[in-house]
């Protein structure tokens, strides 16, 4: 068994990016062009989506990616347009289909517990990078 931390972290992410770089593939779609579509549908009603995209995900490049989706018709105007949110929700089916055994099963308190420290580990990691990039570490 591999300990908590970021070997376990990382091994684990790394599984689950092999099953989404397999639809994303059926797709033609990047994985930044799916978090950055996925950072769309849930933005805010104000603010500037490639600064919303570029934060949330550490994606320096973030208008570009925006682009490819407004040319696959998925986004307009930094909104998801009628196209991009069936598109969303038929990959996110598809995704749902593939990993729901990994999900089935587990006791409810230990997913909840895991959910709180992952979010922590998100959060502080999320942190460093900031003050990395900045320059302030």
């Amino acid at each position: 068994m591999i300990p908590f931390g970021p070997q376990l972290i990382g091994q684990a992410e790394k599984a689950l990016n092999a099953i989404l770089a397999h639809v994303l593939a059926e797709v033609a779609l990047s994985e930044p062009q799916w978090v950055a579509l996925r950072l769309t549908a849930q933005m805010g009603e104000e603010g500037d989506l490639a600064t919303f995209i570029r934060d949330a995900a550490h994606f320096h490049d973030a208008r570009g990616l925006i682009s490819a989706l407004e040319a696959r018709g998925f986004v307009a105007d930094d909104r998801l347009t009628d196209d991009g949110r069936a598109f969303l929700s038929e990959t996110q089916g598809r995704i749902r289909a593939l990993t729901a055994s990994i999900w089935e099963g587990l006791p409810a308190e230990d997913v909840a517990v895991a959910e709180r420290v992952l979010n922590a580990v998100r959060e502080r990691a999320s942190a460093i990078a900031a003050s990395l990039a900045d320059g302030t570490r």
